[in-house]
């Protein structure tokens, strides 16, 4: 049984970008199915003022990052995009999403809205690992892989389908995948718009439950 008094963090994906740069693949022949944390497990990522996070900026630079750790296993392979974007827990274990709408719980559900995936294919220098993860690695022949989502707290050049105004609450796109739209019904809000959008890109305060 994993009781880790930190999170592991592997970084497989892409050496150095930390929690932005892992997907553990689940394997069942290893101890925990491949997991290195323990699965839903939550965790505090120190502010940018408080490490040499490469995200140390004017943006976000004294907000921690609560993340969750959690199995990726969506129904098929999901175009990823350069962001990151909303995933669903699909099931009432709170620890498996998917980037795809209707793998999630029942639309409209309160907590549908599980976090934001941190491995993207953007290029943002500290977020996105570009062809470093595809939807391939993450599907992971059905099987899935680990990864930590955030679930509070500031995240940069998030992906967007919409645009939105700064201060916009946002909930997930019930018609894209891995998508954000403005917020029709306060039960869905996920976070909220804390930049400009430009190219369907903004920075995003993270309001996801901390179950």
């Amino acid at each position: 049984m994993l009781l880790n008094d930190y999170p592991v963090v592997s970084s497989n994906l892409y050496a150095g970008y930390g929690i932005y740069g892992t997907a553990d693949p689940y394997n069942a022949s290893l101890p925990d199915n491949g997991a290195l944390n323990p699965p839903g497990s939550l965790w505090v990522i120190p502010a940018p003022s408080q490490s040499s996070s490469a995200l140390a900026s004017s943006s976000g630079y004294g907000s921690y990052l609560v993340v969750k750790y959690v199995l990726y296993s969506a129904a098929a392979a999901v175009t990823m995009v350069a962001g990151p974007a909303p995933v669903y827990y699909t099931d009432t274990t709170l620890t498996t999403v998917s980037g795809k709408y209707a793998d999630g719980l029942a639309s409209g559900y309160t907590c549908a809205v599980a976090g934001f995936l941190l491995p993207n294919t953007g290029s943002v220098t500290g977020i996105g690992i570009g062809t470093a993860v595809t939807s391939t690695i993450l599907y992971n022949s059905g099987l899935g892989s680990w990864v930590f989502i955030a679930v509070q707290g500031f995240v940069p050049s998030c992906a967007y389908f919409a645009t939105g105004a700064i201060g916009s609450a946002l909930m997930g796109d019930t018609a894209q995948n891995f998508e954000l739209v403005i917020a029709t019904n306060s039960n869905r809000v996920c976070g909220y718009c804390m930049s400009a959008v430009s190219s369907n890109v903004g920075d995003v305060l993270v309001s996801c439950g901390i179950y």
